[in-house]
């Protein structure tokens, strides 16, 4: 499947020169989009482009802020790029007064606060407001008073940043991520997430009205002096432009996937239908023609950004370090049927045959077991594995067992389910990530530090490399588990194996000589 230059697009600004900046939080970098042609570029790369929004700041140096890293970001119209501040956890929007001073949010992974930093990094922070109930991306009035979504109220509220004094402007939103003033700075445009609402709020009334109704997953939004709206979707990976006057819609960036990361076919399945962790998405993808049959997405349903998946029987299991969960679906219906929290970075999970599910956590270096009760029970399965994040289960076997990818010591292990006792079975491999069982019981492996795909002999442990030069493994971010967004891996009854590519956003297909 042919691939997106984002990882999941979220902050937007005008350059004022015919461009749309846009920030691209795992992709780790800062992008310019052509407003004509919609081309992108990149402006600044791994590791220290990993945006969640992005701004102009009054000497046209460019301001960005890191979710992950905690670390906010300069670039001066010279090229220099610096750090002006860090240790901001759940660092996420910004936006400049008409004074020059400049403002921060915080939202999650701990903390919920409004701040104030130095624009040239010469003072440290200062607290504004705490517990706001997550103020996210907003803007300044001509009145220097800030506007923006408290995202858990579903209001839309204006601050003083002096007292901290704070209003609702306008109530009732389902998930409000973003808000922006027209060109006479009389009317806010709000996006909603939940509902995939574009929606114009008169900011001296709160009166509200619908202008477009968009895919859900709106994360944030921009708007020109022509009072064209540019709308990011993170689930759907694109831009979009409104024009609010008659609601009529086109694409400026258009995307299939977004961060496709863990794989998994039903061994029994003739047709190859991928299930696709695809960080804002669950998606159902043709094996042999590409099409996506049904995605499921995040923030409007209770989907937990999956990063990795695996099938059983009448099960699937998703996990995500990043909502820090493990969820278990109904093949059938798609039924969440448990949500299991988990904060020790998880990363693969699976289901036995009695229900209980196998975990990897790669910040303890244990595999967990959970039991199939209310509330779970966790009990530690093996330990001192190094970076633990693909499994496979290898359970028809006399001594029924589990393969894991350790991507810190480059191992492939598999350790006995009685007992919990870990064999190696290849070493010397760099960052391996995803592992899937062939049908000829080899195990194919995405080694990702040499950016290859390996078939492995479980018995000798002899490495045949099957693909090289891939477009796999992002840059790891700092505050991350490693192996953060896998490879993933899956094979077909016919031998058909399937690779995501992260880099990319894309998907490979590996079809086995005739």
């Amino acid at each position: 499947m042919a691939g997106s230059p984002f990882q999941g697009v979220h902050g937007l600004s005008l350059d004022g020169h015919g461009h749309l900046l846009a920030s691209n939080l795992l992709g780790h970098s800062v992008h310019s989009v052509d407003l004509r042609s919609g081309a992108v570029s990149t402006l600044v790369g791994p590791p220290l482009g990993g945006a969640d929004d992005v701004t102009l700041g009054p000497d046209g140096s460019i301001y960005w802020t890191g979710f992950f890293s905690g670390r906010l970001m300069r670039r001066t119209p010279d090229g220099t790029t610096r750090v002006l501040a860090k240790d901001l956890p759940g660092l996420n929007s910004l936006a400049f007064r008409r004074d020059g001073r400049l403002y921060i949010t915080q939202l999650g992974r701990g903390v919920d606060a409004l701040s104030e930093v130095d624009p040239d990094g010469n003072k440290p922070p200062r607290q504004v407001l705490a517990n706001p109930g997550f103020l996210n991306g907003f803007e300044f009035g001509t009145d220097d008073r800030l506007y923006g979504p408290i995202l858990l109220k579903g209001q839309i509220v204006r601050l003083n940043v002096d007292t901290g004094a704070m209003e609702v402007v306008a109530q009732g939103f389902a998930m409000p991520t973003a808000v922006n003033f027209d060109a006479r700075r009389e009317n806010l445009y709000v996006v909603d997430a939940a509902r995939g609402e574009l929606v114009r709020v008169r900011a001296a009334t709160g009166e509200k009205k619908v202008v477009a109704n968009l895919p859900t997953g709106l994360d944030n939004l921009t708007v020109g002096p022509d009072d064209q709206v540019y709308v990011s979707n993170m689930v759907d990976n694109d831009i979009r432009v409104v024009n609010p006057a008659d609601g009529s819609i086109r694409t400026l960036v258009e995307a299939r996937l977004t961060v496709p990361s863990g794989l998994a076919v039903a061994p029994e399945d003739p047709d190859e239908r991928l299930y696709v962790a695809d960080v804002y998405a669950l998606r159902r993808v043709g094996g042999r023609d590409g099409k996506i049959s049904e995605t499921t997405r995040v923030l409007s349903t209770r989907l937990n950004f999956p990063m990795h998946v695996s099938l059983g029987a009448k099960h699937m299991v998703l996990s995500s370090a990043y909502l820090a969960s493990v969820q278990v679906l109904d093949r059938a219906s798609g039924e969440i049927l448990r949500t299991i929290p988990n904060t020790n970075g998880i990363q693969g999970a699976l289901e036995l045959a009695d229900g209980t599910l196998l975990v990897a956590e790669a910040q303890t270096g244990k595999l967990v077991r959970v039991e199939p009760t209310e509330p779970a029970k966790t009990t530690v399965l093996t330990e001192g594995l190094e970076g633990p994040v693909g499994l496979v289960a290898d359970t028809e076997a006399k001594e029924p067992g589990v393969y894991v990818t350790e991507v810190r010591s480059g191992r492939v292990t598999r350790v006995r389910l009685s007992d919990g006792s870990k064999q190696t079975v290849a070493s010397d491999l760099q960052a391996p990530e995803g592992i899937a069982r062939h049908p000829d019981g080899g195990l194919i492996v995405a080694e990702v530090g040499r950016k290859q795909l390996l078939r492995i002999d479980p018995a000798t442990g002899r490495a045949t490399v099957l693909a090289s030069g891939l477009p796999i493994g992002l840059p790891e971010s700092e505050g991350l588990p490693p192996g953060y967004v896998p490879t993933g891996v899956a094979v077909g009854r016919s031998g058909t194996i399937y690779l995501s590519s992260d880099i990319e956003s894309a998907l490979y297909r590996f079809v086995p000589a005739p």
